[in-house]
């Protein structure tokens, strides 16, 4: 336990987000547009970074798996992996959906060693949803939780981990009919799931964190409730900390079925969705889902700035988690 707790004291320190930073707005681009962002760097995560990794994805154009934008994409994970230094890894695999032929995807993984066994996920999804008729380039839906992960792998990049971390994209999130079911969507979690499981990996899942839709302009996050009780209470007290308990709407709690959810099934308890499902309006899941106007004009680097700072600090809180947790076994 003392070393656990030193380890956990020095990331702590280390990772230098801390109550006293004021928190950042989610706000707009000069004109709108979305892609010349207002500076928005503050608590140790540098949104106008992110935003730009968001911009070059939604550059690439459509990412529906297999196809050359989704390869584009993951050629440029891998890069900014590499240059934070994180040890990459592709999860290649065929998914068969319901109807028509079977489709190769890919996950990428970042994978850095901490100090114990424990064994962190954050994921996202890269892909976007192949839409008949529509030039769908998912600056929120796809682009946001992929470019939040990238600018979290440089900020964990130089620092020392209590735990071992793995940044995963997901490929094939999107179901190729119109809503995700067991067999349709959730094609790279849950082969990532399933081959934890074969091998043993998945015992050392301490907690599973998805980010998805967090870049939204309009910021305002949901409460998951198929998401753990406990990491639920952690996600509010790191934004109560850092004084951003106003981005988590308690009154507007949803059932979220993401990446995250294939982890649940196989028996991983402590589960956590950061997601904003109301995008473009005050309702779930919002007019610009899913259509053509999920584009620049409709994100902001702000907004990526608030959720990035969250997501570090509720990792402090998840290290703080398994140490209670840890203490009372102990006792």
């Amino acid at each position: 336990m003392s070393h656990w707790g030193s380890v956990v004291a020095a990331s702590l320190l280390s990772l230098g987000c801390g109550a006293q930073d004021p928190p950042v707005q989610a706000h707009d681009a000069e004109g709108g547009s979305g892609r010349n962002p207002t500076p928005a760097v503050a608590g140790g995560f540098d949104g106008t970074r992110a935003f730009e990794d968001l911009v070059d994805q939604v550059r690439i154009g459509p990412r529906h798996p297999h196809s050359p934008g989704a390869e584009r994409t993951r050629e440029l994970i891998r890069q900014r992996l590499r240059q934070a230094g994180w040890p990459v890894r592709d999860q290649e695999f065929v998914a068969q959906p319901p109807t028509g032929p079977a489709v190769a995807m890919t996950n990428v993984i970042g994978l850095r060693k901490g100090e114990r066994e424990e064994l962190v996920l954050l994921g996202a999804h890269y892909d976007t949803k192949q839409i008949p008729g529509v030039r769908f380039v998912g600056a929120n839906d796809g682009a946001s939780g992929t470019a939040l992960l990238l600018e979290v792998a440089r900020q964990l990049a130089a620092q020392p981990l209590p735990f071992d971390v793995w940044l995963v994209f997901f490929d094939g999130e999107e179901a190729f009919g119109k809503d995700i079911t067991r067999d349709d969507g959730l094609y790279g979690s849950r082969f990532l799931a399933s081959q934890m499981e074969a091998d043993g990996t998945l015992e050392r899942v301490a907690a599973m964190i998805v980010v998805d839709m967090v870049a939204d302009a309009d910021l305002n996050l949901a409460v998951d409730l198929n998401s753990s009780p406990a990491l639920r209470r952690v996600l509010r007290d790191s934004a109560e900390r850092i004084g951003m308990a106003s981005l988590i709407d308690a009154s507007a709690p949803l059932r979220v079925t993401d990446d995250h959810t294939p982890f649940l099934r196989r028996g991983v308890t402590e589960v956590l969705a950061v997601i904003d499902f109301q995008y473009g309006a005050r309702s779930s899941p919002g007019p610009v889902w899913h259509t053509s106007g999920d584009d620049l004009d409709k994100v902001s680097a702000g907004s990526l700035n608030s959720v990035g700072r969250l997501l570090v600090e509720t990792l402090h809180g998840v290290e703080r988690h398994l140490v209670e947790a840890e203490r009372a076994r102990d006792r």
